[in-house]
């Protein structure tokens, strides 16, 4: 008696044989995946590289910031610092609420549109006023 090899159906209905060993992972289709093709180092360097640029990101802006307040707003070195580094503590928490979110309860796309429109209409308050409303009230 021939023993038949072991099929796995995916989303799709197709048949995919299960491979040998116990552990079986599966791709965003349901299908069994292959450890050399899926994942790997192609997707750690995509994660790695995004990392490093986030991180490139937040030293300019913070390095602009503290120049900014120093230069333009005339607060002290240490209370610029103060201030930047409450602003790095914010935004790495405010990422965790949002992946939090984003993962338990709303969904990438959700949490980026609604947090979206947050972000524009607290920032149209800040937007300066055009150079012809100065002229008008003169």
């Amino acid at each position: 008696m021939e023993m038949e090899s072991q099929k796995m159906r995916d989303l799709k209905g197709e048949n995919h044989p299960i491979p040998s060993d116990q552990d079986v992972s599966v791709d965003w289709r349901g299908r069994p995946s292959n450890p050399t093709f899926h994942g790997g180092m192609r997707a750690a360097v995509f994660v790695l590289g995004m990392q490093t640029f986030e991180i490139m990101a937040i030293a300019a802006v913070g390095n602009n910031l503290i120049t900014y307040l120093i230069n333009e707003m005339h607060f002290s070195l240490s209370k610029s610092a103060n201030i930047v580094t409450n602003f790095v503590g914010t935004v790495f928490l405010l990422a965790l609420l949002g992946g939090f979110l984003s993962d338990s309860y709303l969904g990438s796309f959700w949490t980026l549109l609604i947090f979206g429109f947050v972000e524009l209409s607290v920032s149209i308050y800040l937007l300066p006023p055009s150079p012809s409303s100065f002229i008008s009230i003169q």
